[in-house]
């Protein structure tokens, strides 16, 4: 069961590595979201911890019940059940309250302070079942929020696939956990298991193919929808600024080809903003290329 365990890790690791890489190329040309940027970190601090922790089973044939890779892998559990649902919560389109958020940060807050607190008392066996049902939670009330609510407009061209995705994921999740749980139950001590590469795996490849598909819209040749132009009343100038956006150009590259000051091009960038009531760039441009 380590053998496996580890091989998904390694897998989950190498895909999470390069989401990671992709997110921050998305990220500076401003069609990602920090909490994106926020998951896909504490991603990679839980399956960092995680690898430690199974490494240091395969070496050590007693290894503490308490050690610090315990508390780092409960840590980094909290912080990805937190930025889970706040990532799903930017992406798409719904009515939950602030409230929501509020009560997330409480909790996380809470079991953050308590696991290391645990560890100074000897308790986190019990905190583990805490952390756990928290990230599973978490990322199970995420997925439905994917199945009952639309996406934003910039993430439109994938919506199929998000439904897809979050159906796989509530069986998956929940038959991973019950596989833990039958191997506990005979003795396997696997604290980080299946559920956690799993997890890693679905959430990176997801992302993989999100990022591509955003990178791909801004490297396209295929030219904006002139009828878009006439509808939603641009002027010429604004023309132009789209059909280089939509070209993957950046505003200091548009305001030289054009010989308009940036300010000038940020300007006329806006108001395209206003007249088809997106909120970026990225949402601008799959806007003009539908």
């Amino acid at each position: 069961m380590i053998v496996v365990e580890m091989i998904l890790l390694v897998i989950a690791y190498t895909l999470l590595s390069i989401s990671i890489f992709l997110g921050i190329l998305c990220l500076k040309k401003n069609i990602e979201t920090w909490e994106t940027i926020a998951l896909m970190f504490s991603l990679l601090l839980l399956i960092i911890s995680s690898t430690a922790e199974t490494a240091e089973k395969v070496i050590r044939d007693n290894p503490n019940p308490n050690e610090p890779t315990d508390v780092f892998i409960l840590l980094a559990m909290v912080l990805v059940g937190l930025a889970t649902p706040l990532n799903v919560m930017a992406e798409r389109r719904h009515n939950l309250s602030s409230f929501w958020k509020k009560v997330l940060y409480s909790i996380a807050a809470i079991l953050f302070v308590a696991t290391i607190i645990g560890f100074f008392t000897n308790t986190l066996d019990y905190l583990q079942y805490a952390a756990s049902l928290f990230l599973g939670v978490s990322v199970i009330a995420s997925m439905v929020l994917i199945r009952v609510t639309k996406p934003q407009k910039r993430l439109q061209h994938i919506e199929k696939l998000e439904r897809i995705f979050a159906l796989i994921f509530l069986l998956v999740v929940p038959l991973s956990l019950f596989i833990n749980f039958i191997n506990s139950e005979v003795g396997q001590t696997l604290k980080v298991g299946f559920t956690l590469p799993l997890v890693f795996i679905l959430i990176s490849a997801n992302k993989i193919w999100d990022d591509l598909q955003r990178l791909s819209i801004l490297k396209s040749n295929v030219s904006p929808n002139e009828q878009h132009f006439k509808n939603f009343f641009l002027t010429e100038r604004e023309k132009e600024i789209a059909k280089l956006l939509t070209k993957g150009k950046t505003y200091k590259q548009i305001s030289e080809e054009l010989f308009i000051s940036l300010p000038t091009v940020k300007t006329h960038t806006s108001n395209m903003y206003k007249k088809l009531k997106v909120k970026n760039k990225h949402e601008l441009i799959v806007m003009l290329m539908n």
